[in-house]
């Protein structure tokens, strides 16, 4: 295994949470595809693979589930170049307008991110189910388009198709509190998304990729699985788990630890998978004392 494919492993592979690691071994003994369909279009639909089910529903879902998390990635690469044709192909139901990437933005949240102003209009004009829909912050795509510095233009955009200006997010603000105080730096946001988000294989077809979320709407547990009002415990568990696995690094703490120590500690955590120490703490330690001294000795 090199170097660059654990990065891509870190990158993507999570572990959930005791509770939550319960909920979904629940889900897929019950077959509730509504449940796993709701992990998916969240953005953690990554932690459901290579598992093993006998419930006939899991299994037909666990079946698709690389393609449709492949469709998810097409989605979201599409809206960073700028694709308009594709994204017109791909998002056709409210679902796949939803679908979130792994670090909880929408699709308008990133045409936002990526300043794609074709795409931030077709996505508000024809799936308003989005417009108020939030990352793991609780933060709209209203709050991201107030971070932008484009004088106010996509939050009239948003304003215009009905996204509520008054959303509050995690910190209890509201957009205009970020439109009046840089702290959200969608140019973070964009170099992390670049560097972290893995693209889609080249020879990928978009167009019948596009048909695997799409086949979920029929499902006849579909709608069950993400609606806003849907108010069940393991909803509430499910959000707050979300919420709190958050890695946007949008506040100062997050900016500062994501720009000085998380690139040389996610190298040394590279390193320790390569080489499996017997004493990994032991490992790490002297990684960083001698890449500490191999710093001071190029700046002397």
């Amino acid at each position: 295994m090199d170097k660059s494919t654990i990065l891509k492993q870190l990158s993507h592979s999570r572990v959930a949470p005791s509770y939550m690691e319960s909920n979904i071994e629940q889900w897929l003994r019950d077959g509730n595809v509504g449940k796993l369909e709701q992990l998916l279009v969240s953005g953690c639909g990554d932690m459901l693979l290579h598992r093993t089910t006998k419930n006939a529903d899991s299994v037909a879902f666990l079946e698709h589930l690389p393609e449709m998390l492949a469709e998810i990635d097409t989605v979201h690469q599409a809206v960073k170049e700028g694709n308009l044709e594709n994204i017109k192909k791909l998002i056709t139901s409210k679902k796949a307008a939803l679908a979130r990437d792994r670090y909880g933005c929408t699709p308008l949240h990133n045409a936002i991110v990526f300043e794609q102003t074709e795409i931030i209009r077709y996505i508000a004009a024809n799936f308003s189910s989005v417009l108020n829909a939030p990352d793991y912050n609780k933060r709209t795509p209203m709050h991201y388009a107030a971070a932008a510095r484009d004088g106010g233009h996509y939050m009239k955009i948003l304003n215009k198709a009905g996204a509520d200006p008054l959303a509050i997010d995690n910190e209890g603000r509201i957009p205009d509190y970020y439109r009046r105080n840089a702290v959200i730096d969608l140019k973070v946001m964009k170099e992390r998304s670049n560097e972290k988000e893995a693209a889609p294989d080249d020879d990928s077809d978009d167009e019948s990729m596009s048909h695997s979320l799409q086949s979920l709407e029929s499902n006849s547990v579909a709608d069950g699985g993400y609606h806003d009002d849907d108010e069940d415990v393991d909803r509430r568990k499910f959000e707050k788990f979300v919420q709190e696995r958050i890695d946007i690094p949008l506040t100062d703490n997050g900016l500062y630890l994501t720009r000085t120590v998380l690139p040389q500690l996610t190298n040394a955590l590279v390193e320790l998978l390569l080489r499996r120490p017997a004493d990994p703490l032991a490992f790490i330690t002297d990684w960083f004392v001698q890449h500490r001294e191999e710093e001071s000795s190029h700046t002397i």
